[in-house]
């Protein structure tokens, strides 16, 4: 089943597939939430890898670079996740989210709490734990790489083209179709996460990176597990900015052991259980 939300202005639309229902009210269903200029494809091999009787919720947000940049020029980007959440019948009990899409998540439970969720992950997000972290040197990194970050994104997908050249200009297009305002609502949510109050976010977390990512660097996925109330982190040896893609199977074995530790023998939530730091 899928459905579209589409807000007045043409500035973008979320969409959600269920990929499949949760087999009953006490198993879990959990929704996939992609990064900037990513599409929902990128969950493709979690999906079928969840643990018997979950659900599976796909969320396509106006981020993927299809429809350009006015999502940008419109509300904060909680405010496109919110919509997105509210085109489902159930919303998910855990929420599973990439790159940009994680701090997004992370925005929106520390800005209207985490009621609702039993758990969130964090894969690959975007963390400084202090502003003393910011300064031209990572301005200047985050930017002018930003083309790199979008050819990995390419050159991970199944069937990615190793042609260097139409790499490069693929890249470029998706850069340019993010546009400055796409790029300024990325670096504007990563440069506050210092001020974010993350004692409210009190709720199990996996915080996912990648060994070899030079985006979300694992030493910063480490400080925001550090830094939240119920948290871990799983650094994955090998893996790029792409883990769920670079190693799908130990990613769903990350996100499979999350589940059944939110998860009782009888289906019934487990108070205390979840994420230790």
């Amino acid at each position: 089943m899928s459905r579209a939300g589409h807000p007045p202005g043409g500035a973008g639309a979320v969409t959600v597939t269920v990929h499949r229902p949760a087999a009953g009210d006490r198993d879990p269903t959990v929704g996939f939430v992609h990064g900037l200029g990513a599409t929902a494809m990128v969950w493709q091999g979690l999906l079928d890898a969840l643990p018997p009787g979950a659900g599976a919720t796909v969320y396509g947000m106006p981020w993927d670079a299809a429809n350009g940049s006015a999502w940008a020029r419109s509300p904060e980007p909680r405010v496109w996740l919110a919509r997105a959440l509210r085109l489902t019948d159930r919303p998910p009990d855990v929420l599973v989210a990439h790159s940009f899409g994680a701090n997004v998540v992370l925005d929106q439970l520390c800005a209207e709490g985490s009621d609702g969720y039993r758990g969130v992950v964090l894969v690959c997000p975007f963390y400084r734990s202090s502003p003393d972290g910011f300064d031209w040197t990572v301005i200047s990194h985050y930017l002018n790489g930003f083309p790199d970050l979008l050819r990995a994104g390419i050159l991970a997908r199944p069937g990615g083209s190793p042609d260097p050249e139409l790499v490069d200009a693929m890249a470029e297009r998706v850069r340019d179709r993010i546009g400055p305002y796409g790029w300024l609502r990325f670096f504007g949510l990563f440069s506050g996460t210092p001020m974010l109050d993350l004692r409210g976010v009190d709720l199990p977390c996996l915080v996912v990176g990648g060994a070899r990512d030079t985006a979300s660097y694992p030493a910063d996925c480490r400080a925001l597990a550090q830094d939240l109330p119920r948290a871990r982190a799983e650094i994955l040896p090998g893996c790029g900015h792409f883990p769920m893609i670079d190693d799908p199977a130990r990613t769903a074995g990350l996100l499979a052991g999350f589940l059944s530790d939110l998860v009782g023998v009888d289906g019934s939530p487990v108070a205390g259980k979840g994420a230790q730091q």
